[in-house]
């Protein structure tokens, strides 16, 4: 019996020397995932980017360890909002922590401005998270720019949403609602706060098949687009209600 006992140890013993290479390798593994996207408006937080014209774009990340580094590419087709830039470049850094089914992630994102006519170049922190329960997700997060010339002002964004795969079907039902507030500075506060504070939100369904999405969106906001702009980066027709179409390949 003791020969079996120290027989079944060292054979643990081997086992554990085999495996632990391999596991220690596939944490090192670098999860690499992208796709391409073609949509009817760059529409962020309700606000158009590409004056409610037809974007395309791109992204690509890579994540190791809990960390985790992307690059997003989209058109704005000269959006008044951003100064006539033609290309938004979205780099951001992250760091992931998994507790049980909650997951959360703080990051930094770098907006980078193609072919604007002056510096629109601006810099958020933020934080967020979500939690599974069965085909049920529930997220919810902030997003802070401090202070920079380029947003005349800081910006906070908070915003919560869900979203549900229906069982035995391809389709996904999504939602979301968002507020945004910040300080004046100067005009150009009105990029990100067309008129100030306000609030949004997006309802939407998508269909997945292998690789590719399609969806459906409308997104909504309670800013007066009636009003008399007060500054000409609110870009005030591209930042009320309208309907949205997507479809997305990833890889």
């Amino acid at each position: 019996m003791i020969f079996a006992l120290h027989s079944r140890r060292r054979w643990t013993a081997a086992l554990f020397l085999l495996t632990a290479p391999a596991a220690a390798h596939a944490q090192l593994v670098p999860d690499v995932s992208g796709g391409v996207e073609l949509a009817t408006d760059e529409s962020r937080r309700g606000l158009s980017w590409s004056e409610n014209q037809l974007s395309a774009s791109g992204d690509a990340s890579v994540g190791i360890l809990g960390f985790d580094a992307s690059v997003r590419v989209a058109m704005t087709r000269e959006s008044a909002r951003h100064a006539g830039a033609d290309t938004v470049f979205d780099l951001e850094a992250g760091r992931r922590f998994g507790i049980g089914a909650l997951n959360l992630r703080g990051f930094v994102t770098g907006h980078v401005f193609t072919g604007a006519a002056r510096n629109m170049d601006y810099v958020e922190l933020g934080a967020d998270g979500n939690f599974s329960f069965g085909p049920l997700q529930l997220n919810a997060g902030a997003a802070y720019a401090p202070d920079q010339g380029p947003i005349g002002g800081d910006n906070l964004y908070l915003h919560a949403g869900a979203r549900v795969g229906i069982p035995s079907t391809p389709f996904t039902v999504l939602g979301s609602v968002g507020r945004t507030t910040g300080s004046n500075d100067d005009a150009r506060s009105a990029r990100l706060r067309p008129a100030g504070d306000y609030t949004d939100w997006r309802i939407g369904v998508e269909h997945s098949t292998g690789a590719l999405t399609l969806g459906v969106d409308y997104i909504g906001t309670d800013i007066d687009t009636n009003r008399a702009a007060a500054s000409p980066y609110a870009d005030l027709r591209h930042s009320g209600n309208r309907v949205l179409g997507r479809a997305r390949l990833s890889f």
